[in-house]
């Protein structure tokens, strides 16, 4: 702590009195000790102990220093203002205890006793309090004076408080506004002597509440309001009915509208804003289709942000500069409003809530989540710290070198340099994952196409200008392209688009330009794109999806390249090549696969060990075309990978294992798949073809994680699968896909026991036919070469014994048919011990990765008794046949104890000769 520092805190310790400077000594040692390092970081908590005399003493004696407040309790503590307060003294004792509470949130905050998500929480539960209690004094006096406002059944209503934004997000900053709107259910009027219109009585309540809230007093302020997002703005009234919300919406709300009620939360009558939220709210805010338009709008909200931050120079501002709060707001918000329509654990008012959904469902990869979340808490943080330095609604850093050390002292680091360092971290970050969510990556080079869209869409271009702006393009008959353009322009469907229609339209059409002159029929596909754009109508969300993905304009054109039948039936169906709607047609392929297994299955037309391969044959169908269209989405956009060293190029190949039920042909009903991906990208060139080149490493993440979200997203007909890839080298820390000598090596010089057991298991089931040769060739020779085997038994036993503990749900009455003892893991286990052992001496053993075979191919080389192998594969299939039934009930894998009871017995016998610790090693 710097001299000037350590003086201001002097002062401030001396501005208390005798008792409040004796308080301390009587408080914990982590509490006394905390004193000169929060004056250091908070004038406001300094300012509030001199000028309240009981504050610090209470707060020490009643240990509400070290304890979190949940809602009731603050509930509990806010001041009681009956009939008999007047307003001055509501305004006093609101603001007082502002102060009491405030000055706790902060101490904690500042001296780490509570996490930021726990800090968010208080302040907005405090918050919410304080409007309830202002609301509900406001209320009593207009009663008294005007009486109840009653619906035209006679019932009392309610006004309806919406918080929105960090408020409405339970996420409240210790300085922060509170942004609101007002409404209430019906028009009608009070039923007092004094009537007045419903409508006057909740504006004047409105009113009410903002002055007791807002009001500058002696003592300060309790929030400030900011009503701004209601409906028309400042412009607007006061107060909203439920009907005149409820139409607004749809008709008059804007893009930025339904970005922000993603936050909305009702802080009062919740059971009545449910009414609002699920005929207005929610249609408004979340579409059933995958809304790329919320992409365009919010790139434009933040250029908007950006030349704001620019012109008064806020680049130091952690809410609005840049990979700031807002970045990571809009990155979350924007999967939300696009999404949200399809997945409803999306629609929630939390950041990190519904970043946490993100990542479970695997729209953003898990660093990216990871990464995010860390910086969100960074700079939330230090928004707070900087607020916390004089109760002031700051989000810039300060400039003079006494706020520098506090705010530093305030974050824990070791000096001003230590922050900027840490802050500049955390903002690059943030700025790398929005530019991922955010940029038009694909978006092709237009300034070839050079049309001033102002003038064509104002009816000013001439044929002859455009021609030649086309010309430049690249079209041979240009002028007949103008002409064609200048048709669609002046059609009946694009002068009825709306303003974001037009502007979508007028997005799209350069960069569909531009694909249209690298065609080798460039009229007939204009033609043909033209007649689909007039096809699509008011749908431009279609424009939208079109513009920022440029693997479906691609296949747009080339589709209509091949004649006018297929340009008809996109026109009929425009959004064919959606990855949504190819995700759709492969989750109804499934079904009706799926059904007509399972009826096979049921009627017994189809035995156990069929069952499963037909299962299994169903999703290597699915991963193979889910690598297909990742590979041509991906190449779409960056062209495709090539590796090679001097002029010698060569294309590279990608496969995929699958491990564990499916690399064993095991799959039931509700498997997950356990996919490993791998490439033999290698030497000085390693980069894509595109107009936009990017690493190889670089596209094979972008591939896999493709891939996977093909395979996991939410479509209307359902999810295709669970996807498991932590079955990698090195784990989910490893990369996602792994360059095939870099994985044999791996497996040969670092894997566990563990993961040689779990390669038994693994097969190559798409992709590059001699790249899935490769490795099978890997395969074979790590297992039979490179096991360890003078742990080998001692390893498997363990890991049975770990996964029992921990993963056995079964008891004295039920037994869990996969984990408990004598399951279905014992017999695998067994198998994998007994192939591991004896591959380097008997390599057909490890070819197979299903369980049962590699029992049959251990008691055909007479490793071990064919009498033994009879039983556990008796058992296995008994066991597989009752998970497979039990699937089809949704229910879990577990029966009564009684049911398998000799069968299991059997199983546990052979396990405890085999594996027990004094059991033999030979050949049993």
């Amino acid at each position: 702590m710097s001299p000037e520092l350590a003086a201001l805190v002097e002062r401030a310790l001396g501005e208390l009195d005798d008792v409040r400077r004796a308080a301390p000594a009587a408080a914990p040692a982590d509490v006394r000790d905390s004193v000169r390092a929060v004056f250091a970081a908070s004038d406001f908590v300094a300012h509030a102990c001199a000028r309240d005399a009981a504050l610090l003493p209470q707060l020490i004696a009643s240990g509400d220093l070290k304890r979190p407040l949940g809602t009731t309790e603050y509930a509990a503590r806010a001041p009681v203002l009956g009939a008999e307060v007047s307003e001055a003294q509501a305004l006093c004792e609101l603001r007082r205890w502002r102060r009491r509470e405030l000055t706790r949130i902060a101490w904690r905050d500042l001296c780490d006793w509570a996490e930021l998500t726990g800090t968010l929480a208080e302040l907005t539960a405090f918050a919410d309090q304080a409007i309830i209690s202002s609301l509900a004094f406001a209320r009593a006096a207009l009663i008294a004076r005007y009486g109840e406002p009653l619906a035209a059944d006679g019932a009392v209503q309610p006004l309806v408080v919406i918080g929105m934004g960090k408020l409405g997000g339970g996420e409240l900053n210790f300085s922060s506004d509170v942004d609101l709107v007002l409404l209430f259910p019906e028009h009608g009027e009070t039923a007092g002597p004094l009537a007045i219109s419903n409508e006057e009585f909740f504006t004047r309540l409105g009113q009410a509440l903002v002055r007791l809230l807002q009001t500058a007093t002696p003592e300060g302020f309790v929030l400030r309001v900011d009503l701004r997002l209601r409906p028309f703005g400042d412009s607007g009234p006061l107060v909203s009915s439920f009907a005149s919300f409820e139409d607004y919406l749809p008709r008059h709300g804007r893009d930025w509208e339904r970005y922000a009620y993603v936050k909305a939360r009702p802080v009062t009558a919740a059971a009545r804003y449910a009414e609002v939220e699920a005929n207005a709210v929610r249609p408004f805010v979340y579409r059933r289709y995958l809304d790329y338009g919320v992409f365009e709008s919010l790139r434009e909200m933040k250029a908007l942000i950006e030349r704001e931050v620019a012109r008064r120079e806020l680049a130091d501002n952690v809410k609005l500069g840049p990979g700031g709060i807002r970045e990571i707001e809009f990155i979350v918000q924007g999967l939300q409003l696009t999404r949200g329509g399809r997945d409803r654990a999306l629609q929630t008012p939390s950041i990190l809530a519904a970043l946490t959904r993100l990542g479970e469902t695997r729209v953003l990869p898990a660093q990216a989540v990871s990464e995010l979340r860390e910086a969100y808490v960074f700079l939330r943080r230090l928004e707070n710290r900087l607020q916390m330095l004089a109760d002031a609604q700051v989000h810039g850093l300060p400039a003079d070198p006494l706020g520098r050390e506090r705010v530093a002292l305030a974050m824990g680091e070791s000096g001003w340099p230590a922050l900027v360092r840490a802050l500049d971290a955390q903002r690059a970050r943030v700025s790398h994952h929005f530019r991922l969510v955010f940029s038009s990556a694909d978006e092709p080079d237009t300034d070839a196409v050079r049309i001033d869209l102002g003038r064509f869409w104002d009816s000013q271009a001439e044929t002859a200008a455009l021609a030649e702006a086309l010309a430049r393009a690249g079209f041979r008959e240009s002028g007949e392209a103008a002409r064609l353009l200048l048709e669609l322009r002046a059609g009946a469907v694009v002068r009825k688009l709306d303003e974001p229609g037009r502007r979508r339209l007028q997005a799209l059409l350069p960069a569909l330009l531009v694909d249209v002159a690298h065609s080798s029929a460039q009229l007939p596909v204009l033609r043909r794109v033209l007649a689909i754009i007039e096809a699509t109508g008011k749908r431009s969300a279609y424009f939208a999806l079109l513009r920022e993905n440029g693997a479906a304009r691609a296949r747009l054109v080339e589709l209509c390249r091949h004649g006018d039948f297929l340009a008809a039936q996109i026109a009929a169906h425009p959004r064919e090549d959606d990855p949504e709607q190819q995700v759709e047609t492969l989750r109804q392929f499934q079904r009706a696969a799926l059904f007509r297994v399972a009826v096979a299955d049921l009627t017994d037309l189809l035995p156990l060990m069929q069952v499963s391969d037909r299962l299994t044959d169903i999703a290597e169908l699915i991963v193979e075309r889910a690598m297909q269209l990742a590979w041509r989405q991906i190449t779409a956009q960056f062209g495709v990978p090539s590796c090679g060293d001097g002029q010698a190029a060569r294309p590279v190949n990608v496969c995929a294992l699958g491990y564990g039920k499916l690399g064993g042909m095991e799959l039931g009903y509700s498997s997950d798949l356990d996919l490993v991906f791998l490439h033999d990208s290698r030497g000085e060139h390693q980069q894509t073809s595109g107009a936009r080149p990017i690493d190889n490493q670089l596209f094979f993440v972008r591939l896999a994680q493709r891939i996977v979200h093909l395979l996991t997203m939410h479509s209307s007909a359902g999810r295709l699968y669970e996807v498991d890839v932590r079955l990698r080298p090195s784990g989910k820390g490893g990369l996602l896909v792994t360059n095939i000598e870099a994985f044999a090596e791996y497996q040969r010089r670092e894997a566990w026991t563990w993961e040689h057991q779990a390669l038994l298991h693994a097969r190559s089931v798409a992709g590059s036919p001699p790249l899935r040769e490769r490795f099978e060739t890997v395969r074979l020779d790590v297992l039979r070469h490179h096991v360890r085997w003078d742990t080998l038994r001692e390893e498997v036993r363990n890991m049975r014994e770990r996964m029992r503990r921990e993963l056995a749900r079964g008891d004295a009455r039920r037994f869990d048919i996969k984990q408990d003892s004598g399951g279905i893991a014992d017999i695998e286990f067994l198998a994998q011990y007994w192939a591991l052992r004896w591959a380097r001496e008997y390599p057909p053993v490890a070819m197979f990765a299903d369980t049962i075979r590699q029992l049959e191919s251990v008691a055909s080389a007479d490793l071990v008794p064919q009498a033994s192998v009879d039983v556990l594969t008796a058992a296995y299939r008994a066991y597989r046949a009752r998970i497979h039934r039990l699937s089809l009930d949704a229910a879990a894998p577990i029966v009564p104890a009684e049911e398998f009871a000799g069968v299991r017995a059997a199983v546990t016998a052979l396990w405890e000769t085999t594996m027990g610790t004094d059991g033999p090693q030979a050949r049993v």
